[in-house]
C-alpha cells in the first residue's frame, strides 16, 4: 500500500491494483444524490450505463444507471435500476437492495485488463468476457465526450459480499475532470473499504487471491494492501469495536468506506455547519452515520492516515 507523502497516481502502473471506486445499490437515486450532495459531494449528472456491442451493433443498455461523487483519488457510485429495463444487472441490484440499503458494490483497477482477465481464470473464478462500459459525460466548456472502462465481472456466488469487479480506466482524463471533483468538503480520497463477514481468514484469503495480493491478522480481523487502498474484514464484533454503534443488518455486509481529507478541521465544519450526524467522532477523524450517506457509514480521516486500519 502507498505510504509516501506523495499522492499516487491516479490509475495503475504496471501489475498494480488499485482500490478505485465503491458503490451504493439504492432504490431512489433522487434521494441518495440529496444525501451525498448535503455532504458536500459534486455529483455527476444521472446517466444509463451501455455496454458496447461486441458485434459492432448499438450499445446495448445495461439495467442500471449512476451518479458518481469525484474524489482527487478514486470515487464514489450511487446505483440504481432503470425502470422498465430486466437484466441480469438489475436483478443482482434489486435482490441486494431487498438485504440491505448501501453498499454492494467494490472495484478494483489494473492497468493491463486482458492480463488481469486469464489471471483471475487460472486463479478459478470463471470471469466473464470483459465488458465494454460507455457513458457520456459533459465537459467543462459543455461539450459531451464519452468515458470508456473494460470491466471483469465474476459469479456472484464466487464473491457474496456483493458486486466485486475489476476494471481499466481506459480515458481517466476524462472521468477525473477537474470541475467534478469535490472541494467543499475537503475530503480528498478513497482510501478503504471495511467488510463485515462471517469468516474474515476465508473472506481475505478469496480476495487476496482475486486481487493478486496477500492478506495478513488473525480470525478476527484481516487486511489486504493494495497498491492503493485497504480492505479490511472483520467479524461482527470487531466491526463494532471499529465502529462504535454500527448496525449490522445480515452478513456478510459492506459495512463502511474509508476517506481521507485534505483538512479534518474543515471537513469538521462542514458537516456541523450542516448538522450531519455522526456516528463517531475524534480529533483526527469524524465517521457519517449511515442514515445520512444512503446505508453506508463513512470514515473520514486526517490525510495519510489510511482506514481501515492495518491488521
Amino acid at each position: 500500500m502507498e505510504t509516501s507523502s506523495t499522492p499516487p497516481p491516479q490509475t495503475p502502473g504496471d501489475r498494480q491494483v488499485f482500490l478505485d471506486h465503491v458503490g451504493w445499490f439504492v432504490p431512489s437515486i433522487e434521494q441518495a444524490g440529496d444525501a451525498f450532495e448535503r455532504l458536500g459531494f459534486t455529483l455527476t449528472p444521472f446517466v444509463a450505463q451501455h455496454n458496447a456491442d461486441p458485434r459492432g451493433g448499438p450499445p446495448k443498455p445495461a439495467g442500471t444507471g449512476n451518479r458518481c461523487a469525484m474524489l482527487g483519488r478514486g470515487y464514489l457510485e450511487l446505483l440504481c435500476a432503470v425502470p422498465g429495463l430486466e437484466t441480469p444487472l438489475s436483478q443482482q441490484l434489486a435482490r441486494a437492495t431487498r438485504r440491505y440499503g448501501g453498499i454492494h458494490l467494490i472495484a478494483l483497477t489494473v492497468g493491463d485488463a486482458a492480463r488481469a482477465h486469464a489471471r483471475l481464470r487460472e486463479a478459478g473464478f470463471k470471469p466473464e468476457e470483459p465488458v465494454h462500459l460507455r457513458r457520456p459525460v459533459e465537459t467543462r466548456d459543455g461539450g459531451e465526450a464519452e468515458v470508456s472502462f473494460t470491466v471483469l465481472r465474476v459469479p456472484s456466488g464466487k464473491m457474496p459480499e456483493g458486486r466485486v469487479q475489476m476494471l481499466t480506466q481506459n480515458t481517466p482524463a476524462l472521468v477525473w475532470q477537474d470541475h467534478l471533483i469535490a472541494r467543499d468538503n475537503a475530503v480528498s480520497a478513497l482510501t478503504g473499504m471495511l467488510l463485515c463477514v462471517a469468516d474474515p481468514t476465508e473472506a481475505a484469503t478469496r480476495y487476496a487471491r482475486f486481487a493478486g495480493k496477500s492478506a495478513t491478522g488473525d480470525r478476527h480481523y484481516m487486511t489486504i494492501d493494495l497498491d492503493r487502498g485497504r480492505l479490511g474484514f472483520a467479524t461482527r464484533r470487531r466491526a463494532q469495536e471499529l465502529l462504535p454503534g454500527l448496525a449490522i443488518p445480515s452478513l456478510p455486509f459492506m459495512a463502511a468506506v474509508g476517506l481521507a481529507s485534505a483538512d479534518i478541521d474543515a471537513t469538521r465544519a462542514f458537516m456541523a455547519a450542516r448538522d450531519v450526524v455522526l456516528l463517531d467522532e475524534g480529533a483526527d477523524r469524524l465517521c457519517i452515520d449511515p442514515l445520512e450517506a444512503a446505508g453506508g457509514a463513512l470514515m473520514i480521516r486526517a490525510r495519510g492516515d489510511a482506514w481501515p486500519p492495518a491488521a
